[in-house]
């Protein structure tokens, strides 16, 4: 994106950054490229929280101080940005995201509505936007179709020949039609590709599969079958999502699996864009294992062997210790209220899952495990303790991904074991989503007790966020001042006296909530001593917002504008 040369324009009505005419003093050694003054620096160092001016030389921050000190650096070259009251925060990292998968799935019809009568209407609005000769969309919400899910019938009707298939909002179901079924071979005595975990909804009576994929090994069954994405579609939608990134001001993330194209395909296509200079964010990604058949360790040995740049690293294990509440594939310690005889089936066994951890963690490897339920959370944090206990000791990053339910004996082990607990803050809130599909799966007193931010701080865990885009429980998000806010309120995005997702004392303060997105998050995926907060001799990434959150109420935190972002120096995006 060009760069104004002499102002930084705001979006809307705001004024410019006014250029500043200051005579310039620096030595050539000590001339900036870009300078910000006039604050405020929030800069997430605890040594140093706030500021009123940095300093950017090449990709690293040379100087954060005050006003006066900063005019050492300012050369006849340098840019110099007034910020006129507006804040400077870090970079934000996103601790669990899925760049691939998202681009490419939520370039289909958009399918976030309540009723069933909405979804209809939409569908049938978009009968003839094929993509390449098929129909695809996102987001239909559980909670607008029976616990039986969807069925293929209602797609057949709009679609009798075009095969469909349309990814529920949490990305861990599907919805085809018959002839996407048909394409793939799916029928009545087609086996369950994990049975109890991943499987084909059956009719009670004819025992034909309804049309509702349960789990990622069902769905990709499917796509792999039906209606495979092509890779220039792939591409073509990573490219148009990564400028959106920046906006939203992220410098780097965590990709939590690729899934819909093979590792090496979609490491090299970040690597390709980074030597393009076009990737605009840090990438860590990792190895998403859904085959309990597959020894993952050696695979993702060779991965984090392979794609090691300055920007790319395939260096994390990540396991799928259980699924969803809302196809009731989270492993839970008691069963579901609203189903007696499930508790919930995880995708690999206790002694799998053990020996899995044991191996990888002796290989040095970083590991990050999805858990939903709380029996999930818990054999997790003790196939880790296991891994502790037996390996030598190192620098450990053991992550568990989701945390929505963790059981309250087992809340002092993320402390005690050093695991880091990773929330979607968004998710955290009293949407249609906990109240109809959460509460009437887990009953009253265990819907109270999810997300336990607060509890996990207090103890003095670390947490971190990562909105887990496209997934999510009612709206799908990459954006993490929505996270940062229902955070911070428990409450939906904008609410003006809605009750907050119990328990209330499960809110984090707002310090606590950009920690969890910045240098939290950065210490995940071991990039803490590079990025995460502005200090000198760190990567410069950074972004500028049109207001101080800070003095913003808590409710109006995620409508704050992304004015700048920087990654490394460089200007990936500005308003």
């Amino acid at each position: 994106m060009a760069v104004a040369p002499v102002s930084l324009a705001l979006a809307g009505s705001h004024q410019a950054f006014a250029q500043t005419t200051e005579t310039p003093v620096a030595a050539n050694d000590a001339e900036a490229d870009i300078v910000f003054h006039n604050g405020p620096v929030y800069t997430v160092d605890e040594k140093n929280l706030w500021a009123r001016a940095v300093a950017v030389k090449a990709e690293r921050i040379i100087y954060v101080g005050d006003d006066a000190g900063v005019q050492h650096f300012i050369g006849p070259k340098t840019r110099v940005i007034d910020l006129q009251g507006r804040m400077l925060l870090p970079g934000f990292v996103e601790g669990h995201i899925h760049p691939v998968l998202g681009s490419t799935v939520t370039r289909g019809i958009d399918l976030q509505f309540n009723s069933q009568a909405e979804v209809f209407a939409e569908l049938r609005k978009n009968k003839d936007n094929l993509i390449g000769g098929v129909v695809r969309g996102f987001g239909w919400r559980y909670s607008a179709f029976p616990t039986t899910g969807p069925r293929k019938e209602d797609l057949d009707a709009i679609w009798p020949d075009t095969p469909v298939l349309l990814a529920a909002i949490d990305a861990h179901s599907a919805w085809a039609n018959s002839k996407a079924l048909s394409l793939a071979g799916i029928t009545k005595d087609t086996p369950d590709p994990n049975p109890g975990f991943s499987y084909f909804q059956r009719d009670p009576v004819t025992h034909e599969p309804t049309g509702w994929l349960v789990e990622v090994p069902a769905i990709l069954q499917v796509l792999a079958a039906a209606m495979p994405f092509t890779p220039e579609y792939i591409a073509a939608s990573l490219d148009e999502w990564l400028p959106k990134a920046s906006a939203a001001g992220i410098t780097s993330l965590f990709d939590a699996g690729l899934q819909i194209v093979p590792n090496d395909v979609g490491f090299q296509y970040y690597t390709d864009l980074e030597k393009a200079g076009e990737l605009p964010v840090r990438i860590v990604g990792s190895y998403y294992h859904v085959d309990p058949s597959i020894d993952p360790v050696p695979l993702i040995s060779d991965l984090k062997t392979t794609f090691n740049t300055e920007l790319v690293k395939a260096s994390v294990l990540k396991l799928n210790m259980d699924g969803v509440d809302a196809a009731r594939t989270a492993a839970m310690l008691e069963p579901y209220t609203d189903m007696p005889s499930v508790t919930g089936d995880s995708l690999l066994t206790p002694a799998m899952l053990n020996d899995i951890v044991l191996r990888a963690d002796a290989k040095g490897l970083d590991i990050h495990v999805h858990s939903i339920g709380d029996r999930a959370t818990r054999l997790t944090l003790s196939a880790m303790e296991a891994a502790i206990k037996t390996n030598p000791a190192r620098d450990r990053r053991f992550t568990i991904a989701h945390c929505q339910g963790i059981d309250a004996a087992d809340l002092p082990r993320f402390k005690q074991l050093g695991v880091i607990a990773e929330f979607s803050g968004q998710w955290a809130a009293p949407d249609p989503y906990w109240a109809e599909i959460t509460t009437a799966r887990w009953g009253k007193e265990r819907a109270n007790n999810t997300y336990r931010f607060g509890t996990l701080v207090r103890d003095g865990a670390r947490i971190t966020f990562g909105t887990d885009w496209p997934a999510a429980s009612h709206y799908s998000t990459y954006r993490p001042l929505e996270a940062i806010e229902v955070g911070v309120t428990r409450c939906e995005l904008g609410a003006v006296g809605q009750t907050p997702l119990p328990p209330q004392d499960e809110r984090i303060t707002l310090p606590q909530a950009i920690h969890a997105n910045t240098l939290a998050a950065a210490h995940q995926i071991r990039l803490d001593h590079k990025v995460g907060s502005i200090e000198v001799g760190k990567d410069a990434d950074l972004i500028v917002l049109d207001r101080n959150l800070f003095e913003a109420k808590p409710e109006q935190i995620h409508q704050a504008k992304v004015l700048l972002t920087l990654m490394g120096g460089q200007i990936r995006y500005e308003a």
